[in-house]
């Protein structure tokens, strides 16, 4: 028995997914927090103990160089920038890897598996620690000239903050998981804010739904820079369908929906689609990063660089 590892790389969790290559049966799924390299090859080896691992995908929070595996920038996680983290893993724990762009790896599921499984062109938004994308069409990946496309978190949608990239008004600085905290405790402490928080997204969404104004505002702020982004997502590429998925996603009467009805009274001359909440939840991540895996076992490119990903699989 061979199998694969997924294993999706997040700014605060790790999420790893180990199937069976030949009867595609879920091994073992588990989440543990996120640590550098050294951590996580010792996660890797915890789940994959007693088991034959043909080759793990691992995927990245930032850019990502799909020909040298090499990162150029990870806003969330700076200790990989510069250096090729599937290789690296990949010498600590004995099992072949292949990385790939975090965004990339949940379309790719939720593409191929998941919602948007009946389109042939759907953009996935995924709202986590930060906020990426990808757009597939046909089954492929448009990955970009220099491996970039995609990444909507980094738009702007007319937010004051600074964002970790350096570029004001981004839409992660309002909806990325890592930054909703921040903006609640500026709201409720004005310019005697701390300076970061220990608040999480979903201690937001708690307070928004037990009636807390300041976490309602901040929300409704956040679902306004969303609908922005969905609409110059909208006039740029014109998909079929968009795929919200991610930690947020799993509130969608906080997020998804909110942002698709702003969206709907702000359109003019965009024809918008239809917008799904993702199917696969917080493992997409993963689940891409498995078919990653597959692909490159198959001895094709990985999916990130263009080519057609693993069909063979389905999520359970």
């Amino acid at each position: 028995m061979s199998a694969l590892l997924g294993i999706d790389y997040g700014g605060t969790r790790t999420k790893l997914l180990l199937v069976d290559s030949g009867t595609q049966e879920v091994l073992d799924r588990r989440s543990v927090p996120t640590g550098r390299l050294a951590a996580l090859a010792d996660a890797v080896r915890e789940v994959t103990t007693d088991r034959s691992v043909s080759r793990f995908g691992l995927t990245i929070a930032g850019t990502l160089d799909p020909g040298t595996g090499v990162v150029g920038r990870s806003t969330n996680m700076p200790w990989l920038d510069g250096l090729a983290p599937a290789a690296g893993l990949a010498e600590q724990v004995g099992i072949p890897g292949v990385a790939v762009q975090d965004g990339t790896a949940m379309a790719i599921a939720e593409a191929t598996l998941g919602a948007g499984r009946d389109a042939r062109d759907v953009f996935v938004i995924a709202l986590g620690t930060g906020v990426a994308g990808a757009h597939v069409v046909d089954g492929e990946v448009r990955a970009g000239a220099h491996g970039g496309a995609g990444e909507i978190g980094h738009v702007a949608v007319g937010a004051p903050h600074t964002c970790s990239c350096g570029q004001v008004g981004c839409l992660e600085t309002l909806i990325g998981g890592g930054q909703l905290g921040r903006r609640w405790e500026q709201e409720r402490a004005g310019a005697q804010a701390p300076a970061s928080s220990t608040a999480t997204a979903r201690d937001v969404v708690m307070a928004a739904e037990a009636g807390d104004r300041a976490a309602q505002a901040v929300l409704a702020r956040a679902t306004d820079g969303l609908a922005r982004a969905i609409l110059q997502a909208s006039a740029l590429l014109d998909p079929g369908v968009i795929v919200v998925g991610g930690g947020l996603a799993r509130s969608p009467r906080w997020t998804v929906h909110p942002a698709v009805e702003a969206a709907g009274r702000a359109a003019t001359f965009h024809r918008l689609p239809e917008i799904r909440t993702a199917a696969l939840g917080v493992w997409a991540g993963a689940y891409g990063a498995m078919l990653a895996a597959d692909t490159a076992a198959a001895g094709s490119p990985p999916s990130d660089s263009g080519a057609a990903p693993s069909t063979r699989f389905t999520a359970s």
